[in-house]
């Protein structure tokens, strides 16, 4: 799935063939329109899971989980790239693509993540990989009972062949690094 240790993939390719390992579970939108800002691709996934006694009816509970993917390729990952990002998921991924225009999420709900992939060609200057890793969004729906939303940023530095994300992203991170190193 990752580059070879001795070959050199930009970052389109490399998005090729993280879109390819997404295509069996995610609903894949070529390019995507957040707001005016278009991301290269956008993947969809949501899974009910549900615990019956006997029969359907008899539901005993029921949990929607989400996850909203964006990816985009760029040149240098910057603190414009970063701010506008954080800024769109507040104005626009979360109360529209999230939440669907609603006050709030439906009851069954347990976790929306939203997750931005980004491959940058240049490399990223340990200050830019410290504001990474603190970037935060975190939303309770109803103190909690409705589920929350959270943010998750992983940023590939393609030069040196890293992995930079925030600590929502912890489980994201370490299995791209086994697959990449």
């Amino acid at each position: 799935m990752l580059p070879e240790e001795n070959s050199y993939m930009t970052g389109p390719e490399f998005l090729e063939k993280v879109l390819a390992s997404y295509q069996e579970a995610f609903d894949i939108t070529r390019p995507f329109d957040v707001d005016g800002n278009l991301y290269d691709a956008y993947a969809a996934f949501n899974v009910t899971s549900a615990k019956y006694v006997l029969v359907e009816k008899a539901e005993l509970w029921r949990a929607n989980c989400y996850e909203h993917t964006f990816f985009s390729c760029c040149q240098s990952f910057d603190r414009e790239v970063l701010g506008r990002f954080g800024r769109e998921i507040v104005e626009y991924i979360e109360p529209r693509i999230v939440r669907g225009g609603r006050e709030c999420m439906e009851k069954d709900h347990m976790y929306s993540f939203i997750t931005g992939i980004f491959f940058s060609e240049e490399g990223i200057c340990e200050e830019m990989k410290k504001e990474i890793t603190k970037f935060k969004f975190f939303k309770n729906y109803r103190f909690g009972i409705r589920g929350y939303s959270e943010a998750r940023l992983l940023v590939f530095d393609m030069e040196n062949r890293k992995v930079a994300g925030n600590r929502a992203a912890r489980a994201l991170i370490k299995g791209y690094r086994k697959v990449w190193n």
